[in-house]
């Protein structure tokens, strides 16, 4: 069977529809990842690693303070990919929609042309075509 244009624009819109959504599902393991990352940092950030020695040397405290500070940052850039990946996975679903309707307008078309089609060759059938130079009576 021959494919019409039509056709093979459904075949592309099916392509990128899939590959969307194979992108889809990889943005939400990451998502479902950092989230687990993120409750790991806050759980460590909240933990108090106070010692049981009454005594603290300069260079302890200076290790913890820069161990949070790090731990911070982690978190900060942790939270910031968070809402990159959130904007990915809403431009990816706008993306779908997108082409949902292209796909519905596709269809669209498809039929129409169907259908003139099978009016042209009901009219071929039925000899109703005339010459272009005879006039009308």
């Amino acid at each position: 069977m021959k494919k019409n244009k039509y056709d093979l624009f459904l075949i592309l819109k099916k392509l990128n529809k899939f590959k969307l959504l194979n992108n889809l599902s990889a943005l939400n393991e990451e998502k479902s990842k950092i989230n687990l990352v993120k409750k790991t940092l806050i759980e460590m950030l909240s933990e108090k690693n106070t010692s049981d020695s009454k005594e603290e040397f300069g260079s302890d405290i200076k290790a913890k303070a820069s161990f949070r500070a790090s731990l911070m940052n982690k978190l900060e850039i942790s939270s910031n990919r968070e809402g990159h990946i959130n904007n990915e996975i809403k431009e990816n679903l706008s993306e779908i929609g997108k082409i949902e309707k292209q796909k519905e307008k596709i269809n669209l078309r498809k039929k129409m042309n169907q259908s003139k089609l099978d009016n042209l060759s009901e009219l071929k059938k039925e000899n109703y075509f005339r010459p272009k130079n005879i006039p009308l009576l």
